[in-house]
């Protein structure tokens, strides 16, 4: 029994895990049900979307147990999923038991990730690289740096106050403006350059990516959620810079 239910929380915390670091709901489809396959059981079925997923084990003697997880949180930490890939493979390969795979998986999800701060200063340092990319100099680059570190530094207490994702957006655009402007008034440089250059990491590339490959695999309505959000977020960005340029 305890077998058993280490298999099934082993599957489920991968395709949890895939869902929270910004895998593609196809991603967790399938590998819930090779790891299934893997650990035994007759077969799997699963829906995932963004926000959480169904899954329903059928067991040789024919019963089925279905179970449900929501997904309370979302970032882009792509070399976890790329872990769970590895423990997926060898799960499939029958190389690791349940209790092996879910001590991996657990490891995976609690192994320390990057300090606010140095997440705060890479984000700053793409900011001012691509404000050089649009023809900006170095004035305008540590404007921008100031912006992108400003911002990337305030996503912490969005999360702490539960800011919905859309009005960090919105915070966000308004907040890159607000230094652009202010700093642009005292030692000047190149509006356009320094905003354009700060506001490409925020732009959700990657959930386009995703959206446009999870509705090529035929999981339309994952794929339609994403784009939709996408949208939002670069929507209420430009939003946030108008409202500040239009004071």
């Amino acid at each position: 029994m305890e077998q058993y239910d280490n298999a099934v929380e082993a599957v489920m915390l991968a395709a949890q895990t895939i869902l929270e670091c910004g895998g593609e709901t196809y991603r967790a489809e399938e590998t819930a049900i090779h790891m299934g396959n893997g650990f035994g059981f007759d077969k799997v079925e699963i829906l995932a979307f963004p926000t959480g997923f169904f899954i329903t084990f059928r067991l040789p003697d024919d019963t089925s147990q279905s179970f449900t997880r929501r997904i309370h949180k979302r970032s882009l930490y792509l070399g976890d999923v790329n872990d769970v890939n590895s423990v997926s493979r060898l799960v499939s390969k029958r190389k690791i038991n349940a209790g092996e795979a879910l001590e991996r998986l657990h490891n995976i999800r609690q192994k320390p990730q990057m300090k606010p701060l140095q997440v705060a200063l890479v984000f700053a340092l793409c900011c001012a690289f691509f404000t050089l990319m649009f023809n900006g100099n170095l004035t305008d680059m540590l404007i921008s740096f100031l912006a992108g570190f400003a911002v990337r530094s305030l996503m912490p207490v969005y999360r702490l106050f539960r800011i919905p994702s859309p009005l960090d957006s919105l915070f966000s655009g308004m907040i890159n403006a607000a230094i652009t402007v202010l700093s642009i008034r005292l030692i000047g440089g190149n509006q356009d350059a320094i905003i354009a250059g700060a506001m490409m990491p925020l732009l959700p590339g990657l959930a386009f990516t995703n959206a446009v490959r999870d509705a090529m695999q035929g999981d339309l309505v994952s794929g339609m959620a994403r784009i939709a959000e996408a949208t939002l977020n670069i929507l209420l960005l430009g939003y946030g810079v108008a409202i500040i340029l239009s004071l």
